[in-house]
């Protein structure tokens, strides 16, 4: 099975739909309507179809994640390499990572890119796996997962690196009780590490 067609099976399935539902909701609460929202490493377009109204782009650097995505959602969807981002500088309003992160090994270049074409006061977004919680954990053990193919593992050290180039605030979310969706605040269970703030550097 690819990988395009693991993710749609997962999102279209009762408990991944509604993972993206409340990774989602989030997002909403850290973005306005009137915000340019780019989506880095959009994948099969899960967060666009739920951002109908909203003026968001997804970019993913795979040709075939990019043509799923363009079927799944009515936003733009193109492709690109997080590292180098074929957006103008200081083009949007806010930058969204969903789990990227915790997949890209220079994390470093992909902030910058970031940090460039945001617009002054711009806001990211970083939604990262938390490997303390015992879903992430149960994932990485189970052959054949796509959580296998984590480059960072240590969610506190790549937290860390996002807020060196974020000032921001640390909060966790996402708790996961068997099959079903229940509200997590605690870095040891809950599921996702949330960074949300401005960049506080210019870009390189």
């Amino acid at each position: 099975m690819s990988d395009v067609e693991s993710f749609v099976r997962f999102c279209e399935s009762e408990f991944g739909s509604a993972v993206v539902d409340r990774e989602a909701a989030y997002v909403k609460e850290q973005v306005t309507l009137d915000d340019r929202i780019l989506d880095v490493g959009c994948g099969i377009g899960s967060l666009e179809e739920r951002f109908a109204g909203y003026d968001i782009v997804g970019v993913d650097r795979s040709m075939e994640m990019v043509r799923t995505a363009r079927d799944r959602a009515l936003a733009p969807v193109v492709r690109g390499d997080a590292r180098k981002l074929p957006i103008a500088t200081g083009a949007v309003d806010a930058v969204v990572f969903v789990a990227t992160l915790s997949f890209i090994q220079a994390v470093g270049a992909a902030l910058s890119e970031a940090v460039r074409v945001l617009d002054p006061g711009g806001t990211v977004v970083v939604l990262a796996l938390n490997t303390r919680s015992e879903y992430v954990q149960s994932n990485l053990a189970r052959d054949g997962s796509y959580f296998r193919r984590m480059v960072h593992r240590d969610t506190e050290e790549l937290a860390s690196r996002v807020l060196e180039y974020v000032d921001g605030t640390r909060e966790y979310l996402l708790g996961v009780d068997g099959e079903t969706i229940v509200e997590r605040t605690d870095p040891e269970t809950a599921a996702i590490t949330a960074i949300v703030g401005s960049p506080s550097r210019p870009p390189p």
